[in-house]
């Protein structure tokens, strides 16, 4: 009854067989595309873009109306048609902000968008990096619980052989006993298994949109590390590409804070209308404005602005490290799990998997009690297990390095 129990357990964590393959590339392709959180970032660069040409742009010209010399106290008051200096009066106004000016507000805008579009990036690269990983979890998880079936049988097996023998006095009580307690741990992990299975794919359908009954696969991806190419192209990272927009905004400002020694300008004209005993009037008028002051306005202004740049510099240079700190890391964790992979796959689970055909024969031959060759059958699992465990943190370090340093931003 137990191993049936536990059958339906593993049967129950068992993919559908009808299930199509969601591939790793597909789901890559899925998640740079317009998901929410890249199609809010598009809109953000599309208003960024936008806002360019109007940045370096003349403000809307003004409309002046006004009434002058209107009488309010004599005998003419309240009268526009007593006083020849009475007029109603309309014109235009335009203000010129200098050329400095408007061209470094351009530069700044010119540099939003460009952060916007850093911002897309790294989104996309949040996105590919969280599609990636999820895929390789659930991808690595279906190897374990295949695994993990075939060690719950072998146990169950035995649990069948300790419970016959226990009934007929040829076997200890603790056997048995001891077969039901590997059987519930086994089905602990399954269900660990499971749950492992089920956050990857919410994780999926998070950032790629429902995948229906899909499993990953046919098989985990390939990744061609090249450490002198991660290298070289390290200063390509997304979040690098919007530290140096930042540079660029802070620059712009600094251009802004230094056009304000120019002086702006402005022009109006004028019509008066008077009464037809008098005749109307043009006005025109130039205005400047008069930045005498500079040594406690505009200039402590530059300094914050120039002091800002260092900032950014300094913010850059940290970024650049901090990635050049962590991708060093990642590719001696990378060298150090190659190795014990290769030492697994290539030398552990072989000869786990002769100990147990010499066990199994030996079996055969009456020679090897059945305990101690589901013993040796796990101990060729757990070997097994701990491959997929190095070979699915490889992956997706591999995913990660591939992903965030092998390719050259947009």
């Amino acid at each position: 009854m137990r191993y049936a129990w536990l059958l339906c357990c593993a049967v129950g964590l068992a993919p559908s067989a009808a299930a199509d393959p969601l591939t790793f590339a597909e789901a890559i392709a899925r998640a740079s595309a317009d998901g929410p959180s890249i199609a809010a970032r598009k809109a953000a660069v599309e208003t960024a873009r936008l806002s360019i040409r109007p940045a370096g742009e003349l403000p809307d010209p003004q409309l002046a109306l006004g009434l002058d010399n209107f009488p309010v106290t004599g005998a003419d008051r309240f009268r526009l048609n007593r006083d020849e200096m009475t007029m109603l009066s309309v014109g235009v106004m335009q203000d010129v902000p200098s050329d400095a000016l408007r061209r470094a507000r351009s530069g700044l805008a010119t540099a939003d968008a460009g952060l916007a579009g850093a911002a897309l990036e790294v989104s996309r690269l949040e996105a590919r990096l969280a599609v990636a990983t999820a895929w390789i979890d659930a991808y690595f998880a279906s190897a374990r619980e295949r695994v993990l079936r075939q060690l719950a049988e072998d146990v169950a097996t035995l649990s069948e052989a300790s419970t016959a023998s226990l009934s007929s006095g040829a076997a200890p009580a603790d056997a048995a006993l001891k077969t039901r307690m590997d059987l519930a741990q086994i089905a602990d992990r399954l269900a660990e298994v499971k749950f492992m299975t089920a956050s990857a794919r919410a994780e999926l359908e998070r950032w790629v949109g429902p995948i229906g009954d899909d499993l990953p696969g046919p098989a985990a991806p390939v990744f061609a590390i090249d450490p002198e190419h991660l290298r070289g192209h390290l200063e390509n990272h997304v979040q690098l590409a919007g530290s140096s927009a930042e540079i660029q905004r802070a620059r712009s400002e600094y251009e802004i804070a230094r056009a304000g020694k120019q002086p702006d300008w402005s022009w109006s004209l004028m019509y008066g209308r008077r009464d037809p005993d008098f005749g109307d009037m043009v006005s025109f008028g130039l205005k400047f404005s008069l930045p005498l002051f500079q040594s406690t306005r505009q200039s402590p202004t530059i300094d914050a602005r120039r002091a800002d740049i260092r900032r950014a510099d300094a913010e850059r240079e940290a970024m650049v490290r901090e990635h050049r700190a962590m991708l060093e890391a990642r590719l001696a964790e990378h060298a150090s799990l190659g190795e014990r992979l290769m030492r697994a796959r290539d030398v552990v689970l072989p000869l786990a998997r002769q100990r147990e055909a010499v066990a199994a024969a030996a079996h055969e031959a009456g020679t090897l009690p059945l305990a101690d060759l589901i013993a040796i059958r796990r101990e060729a699992r757990e070997a097994e297990l701990e491959r997929i465990d190095l070979e699915h943190r490889l992956n997706r370090l591999d995913a990660v390095l591939s992903l965030e340093y092998g390719e050259v931003a947009p």
